[in-house]
């Protein structure tokens, strides 16, 4: 499990309404709540870290690379 901020933690979980804990632990995009799978580069893999979210979802928000 990675750990995470408390406070970041929080806030994450109620601007989406799930746990994302929850959701790491089943290994689903707390955002779309389908698979993670695999991603693009680094800075996906560290973003996901901090968010969560699968690649599609990242691209969805931040546009692709």
């Amino acid at each position: 499990m990675i750990k995470r901020d408390p406070r970041l933690q929080a806030f994450v979980d109620k601007i989406t309404g799930v746990s994302q804990a929850e959701c790491e632990a089943a290994e689903i995009c707390p955002t779309c709540r389908k698979p993670i799978g695999e991603f693009r580069n680094d800075l996906s893999r560290k973003e996901y870290e901090i968010s969560g979210m699968c690649q599609s979802c990242q691209d969805s928000v931040f546009g692709k690379d």
